[in-house]
Parts: C-alpha cells; structure tokens; sequence
C-alpha cells in the first residue's frame, strides 16, 4: 500500500479557504440533495452525528442535535463504492486480519452546532488537556482542530454536508481500528501523513519532531496499514479528499475539498436544512440539556 502524501504545502495554504471561492450554483450538484446514509440502500446502520451522543469532546450530547447523519446523495453513493471495497477486497482482509467497514461518526454539522463546537466545546477540551494554555493561547488553538462559522455562513465542510468524518471498523469485533491518533498539546497524530514519518527528516515537514511528540508507528503496523488502506479507499475508491490536518475527514464539492483538489471548484453552499431536521432540532432543544 502506498504511503500517504505529505500534506506540508497543503496546511500552509489552508488559512482563508472557506472565503476564497465563489460557488459555482451552475453546477449539476449545486442543488445535490441531503440523504441519510442509515437507509438501506447505502447501508451504513452504523453511521451517526458526533455531537448526538455521548462523545471524547463534550462528555455529553450537544442539545438540539439530530441522530441523521445527512450527507449529500453523490457523497454517500461514493462512501458505498468506499464500503464495498473495504468488505471485500482481499489484500485489505490480509492486511487487517480481517473485512473492516466504514463508519460515518459525523456528516453535516449545522451551524448552530458549528458554532457551539468552535465557540464552547473545542476550547474546552483544549483547557483540559493543556491546562497550562492561556485563554488567547486556547483560542489560537481552535481553528487547527474545528472551522470558525461566521454571520454569513461562509461553506466550511461540515456545514456542506459534503463532508463526512469516518473510522475504519473491524467487522469481526464491531471495534474501531487504533488509528494511531493521541490529543494533547503538542500536534500531529491527527494529520494525514504523520505516521509517515516526513517530519523525521529534517526539513521535510511542519510536524515538530520533538522528545515530547508521539512515536511514529513502524511501517506494516496496524495503525500505518489501516491509515493507508483508509486513505486509499477514500481518495482513489470513493474519488473524496482529506483534510490536510484530520486523517478522518473526507470530502468532496466543499471548498476545502476543491482547494486539496487543485479544482478551486466548489459546488456545494451552505446545505439547506430540510423542514423535518428543523423541527427535529427545535424539539430536542426543548427536552435537552448540556451537562
């Protein structure tokens, strides 16, 4: 399995990417619309909102949050390409030791949510485990790990519903694969190609290579293996792109997926809420509380 890129350019330029581009409202999947990936014609049962349950970040569900992972129909035929893959190919069962699948863990992410997360939940859990942080300190941090909404709602990812965040599942044991990612103050673990050890080469990478950063697994490693085989599937099976700084997230049409293109393209705004989610939202508002 090939290695992962190295994404260094790619996090520099990043900055300002949700403003830098027109969407292109012509194109044939401007008006794409929003399915949800559990019926079973895509088939992912598993599939869920992040913030809907019990989650690493809030410790809590984030009131007023749908279970529907909605994503955009030619995204979730794309996972099913993804998907099937993944469950049948051989060299990925010998590999892994085993069929995994793909578990959508978060889709379209409204604004509310967005802004909840930015504003409260990220740096939160940026305090916590950097206790040493001051609040500027915390709030520099943010941006690295959750998009800033703003009043025009300029088309981040999650906001698109063009973008999903996945894990790779073991479809023996139903557990999620160790993806070799770690928080902490010091970054990395996350990104696409950290496993790929660029950043030991001096120069090479804008990864810090430091005593205090997480190992780099070694090559044939469950955690390399199943990062490249994941990163496979999403970009040459199901044609998405990665976010430079989350080796989870995916995507296509969004204007962060069109600049990791090259396209400069996109086609997917702000999605439109259909009236159900709405309703659904303003119920769970009435009966839910953020602990």
């Amino acid at each position: 399995m090939k290695r992962i890129p190295n994404f260094t350019e790619l996090r520099a330029g990043k900055v300002g990417y949700d403003t830098r581009y027109q969407i292109d409202t012509d194109h044939p999947l401007y008006n794409d619309p929003l399915v949800d990936p559990r019926e079973p014609e895509f088939g992912f049962y598993d599939a869920s909102s992040y913030y809907s349950k019990p989650n690493n970040m809030t410790g809590e569900i984030l009131p007023g949050v749908p279970d529907a992972p909605l994503v955009r129909l030619n995204i979730a035929k794309r996972l099913t390409l993804a998907d099937i893959f993944l469950r049948s190919d051989p060299d990925v069962r010998e590999a892994l030791g085993g069929p995994v699948h793909i578990r959508i863990d978060d889709a379209l992410r409204p604004y509310q949510v967005q802004k909840f997360a930015f504003e409260i939940a990220w740096p939160m859990v940026i305090k916590r485990l950097n206790p040493e942080m001051t609040d500027k300190e915390v709030a520099e941090q943010v941006p690295n790990y959750c998009a800033k909404p703003n009043a025009k709602l300029t088309p981040t990812p999650h906001l698109t519903g063009g973008a999903v965040d996945v894990s790779l599942i073991n479809l023996k044991t139903g557990e999620p694969l160790d993806r070799g990612h770690t928080g902490g103050s010091v970054k990395g673990t996350a990104y696409p190609d950290f496993h790929e050890g660029y950043h030991l080469i001096d120069g090479q990478s804008d990864i810090v290579n430091s005593e205090d950063q997480a190992k780099v697994q070694p090559e044939g490693s469950i955690v390399v293996l199943g990062r490249r085989i994941l990163y496979y599937a999403m970009t040459e099976i199901a044609g998405l792109y990665v976010n430079p700084q989350e080796i989870w997230h995916y995507g296509k049409g969004d204007p962060l997926s069109e600049y990791v293109s090259g396209s400069n393209h996109p086609y997917y705004g702000v999605a439109e809420l259909p009236e159900w989610y709405q309703e659904e939202m303003a119920r769970l508002q009435t009966t839910q509380s953020l602990v």
